[in-house]
């Protein structure tokens, strides 16, 4: 059963998994990529050539369980993180906004963006 279609830029990765049988199966563009049998999840580690030829992306795709059952997929390219799980932790949180720091919250401001009536709508 597929549990995830993951476009990457002009590509697609699809992982698929049988709670049944532990089967997963990772492709990349229809191609399987990788194959491999778990009860509790396993990593998956597959090269493909990079877009216009320079150079070779490196991935891994790691599938596991939460402490619910729910199975989770984590997918890194050149050991950068394309999807997260909540297992995953990559939150960037100001240290400013920390418990137990003393500095105050700053405030961020949006570009304001002034609105003008179309005349010719209210007629």
């Amino acid at each position: 059963m597929r549990i995830l279609s993951l476009p990457i830029d002009d590509d697609l990765l699809e992982v698929h998994n049988s709670l049944w049988t532990g089967e997963e199966k990772v492709y990349f563009n229809g191609q399987l990529a990788s194959v491999g049998t778990s009860i509790f999840g396993r990593n998956h580690y597959f090269t493909v050539d990079a877009p216009g030829g320079d150079g070779i992306d490196k991935y891994r795709v790691e599938i596991g369980m939460s402490w619910i059952g729910w199975v989770t997929v984590d997918v890194f390219r050149n050991d950068r993180c394309l999807l997260a799980s909540s297992k995953t932790p990559i939150t960037r949180v100001d240290a400013r906004l920390q418990e137990g720091n003393d500095s105050k919250p700053y405030h961020l401001k949006r570009d304001p963006q002034e609105t003008t009536l179309d005349d010719e709508f209210f007629v």
